[in-house]
């Protein structure tokens, strides 16, 4: 496997869980994809991609996410009770061992949604489809779509964000 083809592996597998991340930490999506670019093109150009073994790439990566959210939030000066919460480590262990009950709840919420939420959500996370393909199937417009997608994982968040379980989200885009 060639290096450009590595890299491509290695966004593919974790860009979405990346920004599902981000999005624990971020209320914006828009901030949330600026983070998951800003780390890759740090992880393309310092050739760290190269220089680090298979086994520590999806730490290293979440930690940069982490990382960079962190400095984002501090630089806005906002949320200073939300940056204490998420200074704790525990959720970098909790990424090893995913809770299979949390899952299946988060599984149900997403099962409970309304029809055009979920089929949204599945499509896009769970089916790797753009958002104009989801607009197309459905027969509803890219806006329509991103409204939806925005709603369902604000529902999401607000859900899960008492027990600060959201990143495990990124265990469905598997």
């Amino acid at each position: 496997m060639d290096i450009k083809d590595r890299f491509e592996q290695i966004y593919k597998a974790y860009s979405k869980p990346m920004f599902l991340y981000a999005l624990s930490f971020l209320i914006s999506e828009e901030e949330a994809e600026d983070v998951i670019q800003e780390v890759f093109v740090n992880f393309w150009k310092d050739n760290t991609y190269q220089k680090i073994k298979n086994e520590v790439t999806k730490t290293y990566l979440f930690r940069s996410v982490k990382n960079n959210c962190l400095n984002r939030l501090k630089k806005k000066d906002v949320l200073r009770d939300r940056l204490d919460l998420l200074r704790e480590d525990i959720v970098e262990e909790e990424m090893v061992n995913w809770n299979d009950e949390l899952i299946q709840e988060v599984e149900n919420e997403i099962a409970n949604m309304p029809e055009q939420t979920r089929e949204i959500i599945q499509a896009v996370f769970f089916r790797d489809l753009k958002y104009q393909e989801v607009a197309d199937q459905l027969g509803v417009s890219i806006n329509t779509v991103k409204t939806l997608l925005k709603h369902g994982m604000k529902y999401l968040r607000e859900r899960f964000s008492g027990r600060g379980d959201l990143f495990l989200l990124m265990v469905l885009v598997k």
